[in-house]
């Protein structure tokens, strides 16, 4: 049975890619790790390779085309295997595509200028290609004329809504902005979400930093932040409680063996989580050089698929935009995520004594349905430690 490729998940808030070019045609052999396509979306260009040994059976998006993540865009099998097992959704469906459209033979056709990719499209959707052709008069009919004649008939379709006020803007829920909205709910419908504060002293890893910036900028090329402390923070927490570091698929639990963390990095119109890998077996140099080579690929667009996958648990960093608490939605399939707060001059009670402490929130979400409270707390305590005594300027960090 020919095995799918489908277009890939590349990140929390895209929707959807479009093929680039294909890199074998139908009927070259493939081996496995053979690039295969290349996708474009908006913050992401790569080259996807098989997964599996075979036959390129069949190519169901052509080059130029647009798909959404998970529709399969080709076939691959045994050579001589019949590939006409899944037809993909090749364009907007119809509300009532229940009745097929007639298949018309080329001699029935006349002089009208269809293109044969645009007669299949209309076909396979319902569409009576003759429709398409009267809307647009002379005119030489490709797919393009097809999926706007099915938006049209959609839009016709649609119940009217509330008359739109003069104050108001609407925007359609398309793209990014859909894709992170679906994402988000099927989140918060699927995990039993909770969270948990600590309340972390900072005075002494600020010093640290303030210590080691000039030469990590110096020797390294690199801006020393708070972020790698707290990437090493998680590898120590997940080190002695490995559970924040697992997923849920179906009736079992998976313990990821390697701690590879994502951080939320705001790019504009998209919300991408590129991954740092191995966090627990690196130091702060390397770590502070992987985030920012990640965050200046994530705002170019020139993230690779590796680069966003496999994360298995998740940081963000929204103390930098002056935010101070929050409940974060856990990025699914992991278990648990971890928000940085403000960093913030701060009264609190030392020794009978209101002083003034640099002071910032740890947020963390986890999955109740398998991570106990008691593991996320004391996780938690762990993280908190490790950013509260840092090691000393003068040893290897």
């Amino acid at each position: 049975m020919p095995v799918e490729v489908q277009m890939p998940n590349f990140g929390l808030s895209i929707a959807e890619g479009k093929i680039e070019q294909w890199l074998k045609k139908e009927g070259d052999h493939i081996e496995k790790g053979d690039l295969l396509v290349a996708i474009v979306t908006e913050k992401v260009t790569v080259e996807i390779p098989a997964e599996i040994a075979g036959t390129l059976l069949r190519i169901l998006y052509p080059a130029g085309a647009t798909v959404k993540v998970g529709e399969t865009i080709a076939l691959i099998g045994e050579a001589g295997e019949k590939a006409d097992l899944v037809r993909p959704d090749v364009g907007p469906a119809l509300p009532s595509a229940s009745s097929a459209a007639p298949r018309l033979e080329r001699r029935e056709l006349g002089d009208l200028k269809i293109s044969p990719l645009a007669l299949k499209i209309a076909q396979e959707q319902g569409v009576d290609i003759r429709d398409v052709a009267a809307k647009f008069p002379g005119q030489k009919i490709g797919k393009k004329e097809v999926f706007d004649f099915i938006e049209t008939r959609k839009e016709k379709t649609k119940p009217p809504g509330p008359p739109s006020s003069t104050d108001e803007e609407i925007r359609p829920l398309t793209g990014a902005i859909r894709a992170m909205a679906e994402h988000m709910a099927a989140s918060s419908h699927t995990a039993a979400r909770v969270t948990t504060v600590a309340e972390v002293y900072m005075t002494e890893l600020i010093k640290l930093r303030s210590a080691l910036k000039e030469k990590f900028k110096k020797d390294y090329d690199v801006n020393l932040t708070f972020v790698p402390f707290a990437l090493k923070a998680i590898g120590e927490g997940i080190r002695e409680f490995p559970i924040l570091n697992a997923s849920l698929r179906g009736e079992e639990i998976v313990l990821h063996r390697s701690v590879h963390v994502g951080i939320a990095v705001d790019a504009g119109q998209n919300l991408l989580v590129p991954v740092v890998r191995d966090v627990a077996e690196k130091d702060i140099v390397e770590l502070s050089r992987q985030i920012q080579q990640l965050t200046v690929k994530a705002r170019d667009g020139k993230l690779s698929l590796r680069d966003i996958q496999g994360g298995t648990i998740t940081l963000t960093n929204a103390g930098v935009y002056g935010a101070l608490l929050a409940t974060p939605i856990i990025h699914q399939p992991q278990s648990a995520i971890l928000w940085m707060g403000k960093v913030m001059e701060t009264p609190v009670a030392r020794d009978g004594q209101v002083v003034i402490r640099s002071m910032m929130y740890l947020c963390l979400s986890y999955d109740h349905r398998i991570i106990m409270g008691a593991q996320a707390v004391r996780f938690l305590q762990v993280v908190k430690k490790s950013l509260e005594t840092p090691p000393s300027p003068m040893l290897p960090i």
